[in-house]
């Protein structure tokens, strides 16, 4: 038995990642930046010499364009998970913060508080980090001894960063926030263990809009 060798990717930056609203599942597309960070991040990759044996990513646009970028350069077409699509986030999706905070401020509190609420009526944390481990499962089964990446969202690599860690969903503010491109590795090990080697690299961009996740609740 081998390693499994993960490389989480946040999605390149949207106009909403610049406007600061939570995105969720609304399919909003890549900006130009984030098609100049897709490049960057691709261009790297291929100059480390990083043996990708698959690229999955969410169908969602943002990131699926994003993977088509990197899978442009490193030779690998990449394939739509559903599993790894942002956290359904129901109503709150297109809103800022302090407009979710003005329209929702209760269920506002009690998430602050520790409650695990279906975000604007969509999933909760733990419905969310549910399905992304039943699509890591899937992964698991297919490739052994190989290195494959994940084209998704700042939410989901928290969400499984969270679960990497061994934390109560109740703590997931103890996990980075993602930048657009940021690559978080982990490394499954033959025995079932996680072994997080980074979070959220972004030396690549070289300052390209280093803004982080805009969601925290």
């Amino acid at each position: 038995m081998s390693n499994i060798h993960l490389l989480l990717v946040r999605h390149g930056e949207t106009v909403w990642n610049q406007e600061n609203r939570w995105q969720g599942q609304a399919d909003v597309p890549l900006s130009e930046t984030g098609r100049a960070q897709a490049r960057r991040l691709a261009q790297r990759l291929r100059a480390e010499g990083r043996p990708v044996r698959a690229i999955y990513a969410s169908d969602l646009s943002r990131a699926f364009h994003t993977a088509e970028i990197l899978g442009e350069v490193l030779g690998v077409a990449p394939l739509p998970d559903v599993g790894w699509r942002e956290m359904n986030i129901g109503v709150w999706s297109g809103l800022t913060t302090a407009e979710v905070i003005a329209r929702h401020a209760a269920d506002w509190e009690r998430l602050r508080a520790g409650e695990d609420l279906p975000r604007g009526g969509g999933e909760t944390f733990a419905q969310f980090q549910a399905r992304i481990l039943r699509s890591v499962e899937r992964m698991r089964a297919t490739h052994v001894g190989e290195q494959i990446v994940i084209v998704t969202h700042g939410g989901a690599v928290r969400a499984f960063l969270l679960h990497c860690r061994g934390l109560d969903v109740s703590q997931f503010r103890q996990i980075d926030k993602i930048g657009n491109t940021g690559i978080s590795e982990v490394v499954i090990a033959p025995n079932g263990q996680w072994v997080i080697h980074s979070v959220n690299d972004v030396t690549h961009l070289d300052g390209l809009a280093l803004g982080g996740e805009t969601v925290d609740a």
